[in-house]
């Protein structure tokens, strides 16, 4: 994503960000879907560790691409998130082993879903500012 340095890799960072809520969501969508399955434990996304990982300033691999037949070098890892086990309720009356906590995780899919939406505004502003430099403020 180098052609997005001009904004100072914001929009790398929320395009990232982008990324991270969509897993989020969708991990997050699989517990609730789970949540009356005997012994399962239900997971989170490690946003936070997820998005400190993007460095702004330098790439952690330099990737070249030798010759035309290889895959093209890009995205690979952007499905690819840090997933920990979430902590169980502290008071439970569930006896199958499900550590599903229904309301915490409702709540969880609102602040990820105004999280993505913030960030979805937040880029396309970044988007709306170029186009009007481009046009010279029309």
């Amino acid at each position: 994503m180098e052609t997005f340095k001009l904004c100072g890799g914001s929009i790398e960072l929320l395009s990232r960000a982008l990324d991270v809520r969509s897993s989020n969501h969708n991990v997050i969508v699989s517990n609730i879907a789970n949540a009356d399955t005997p012994n399962y434990k239900a997971f989170e996304v490690a946003v936070d560790e997820e998005l400190r990982k993007l460095d702004t300033g330098k790439a952690r691999i330099q990737l070249a691409r030798t010759q035309s037949s290889h895959l093209p070098v890009g995205r690979a890892e952007v499905d690819r998130v840090t997933l920990r086990n979430s902590p169980a309720p502290a008071l439970s009356l569930r006896a199958d082993g499900n550590t599903v906590d229904l309301d915490r995780t409702m709540g969880d899919l609102s602040e990820n879903t105004i999280k993505y939406k913030t960030s979805a505004q937040l880029i396309g502003m970044k988007f709306k500012s170029l186009l009007n430099a481009i046009q010279g403020g029309k």
